[in-house]
């Protein structure tokens, strides 16, 4: 799918965009479900497709792709040109640290559709944050993915280790490990919305 025309999708609608990294680790997830019902669409580009090799990863994309729940495109020439310069803008900068075409083309569509990236990628997150052409969009972590997932009731947990444990099972089954200070955050944030106390 080509999104080389300014209003493909309804700006209304909750679109996310994501990169290899992500994609790879959330397939390891047992209640990776939660992320296609917490998103109406999650667009997968081209180049990301391309990155994924192993097969676990392959069929869970395939079969959301099949469901309606991934959608996979092409960016269009405009695209990639955007994509190319800003990473050539984030390497001018000693501050940032390095991205490649996938994480620029997510920032770059996102910003263009008003879609959530999804991304671990170090580099990506703190362009977001500190390059003014990149203002307001938003990037996600599986941290921020799980936090939603629970304060919406995407998945239901009953107390505050319950919460915790969600956290937890997630870095069990990825190998992905939450920064500590970070992760406490999170959890506050999902019992304050909860009305739990700690």
């Amino acid at each position: 799918m080509n999104l080389g025309k300014r209003l493909e999708y309804p700006m209304s609608r909750k679109f996310a965009i994501s990169d290899t990294c992500f994609i790879i680790d959330w397939s390891y997830y047992k209640r990776r479900e939660c992320l296609v019902k917490l998103f109406d669409i999650v667009l997968i580009p081209e180049q990301v497709l391309l990155e994924v090799e192993d097969e676990r990863s392959i069929s869970w994309i395939s079969l959301q792709l099949a469901r309606g729940k991934m959608q996979l495109f092409t960016p269009s020439p405009s695209d990639l040109r955007e994509a190319e310069r800003l990473i050539l803008e984030v390497a001018s900068r000693p501050y940032l640290k390095r991205i490649d075409i996938p994480e620029a083309l997510c920032l770059i569509v996102a910003r263009r559709i008003n879609a959530i990236v999804l991304t671990e990628n170090r580099g990506a997150l703190l362009a977001a944050k500190l390059l003014k052409e990149l203002k307001g969009v938003t990037v996600w972590r599986a941290l921020e993915v799980i936090r939603e997932s629970l304060v919406r009731g995407i998945i239901k947990v009953t107390s505050e280790k319950g919460v915790k444990d969600i956290f937890m099972e997630y870095e069990r089954d990825t190998s992905h490990v939450f920064p500590k200070r970070e992760l406490e955050k999170a959890v506050k944030e999902v019992l304050r919305c909860l009305g739990m106390k700690r």
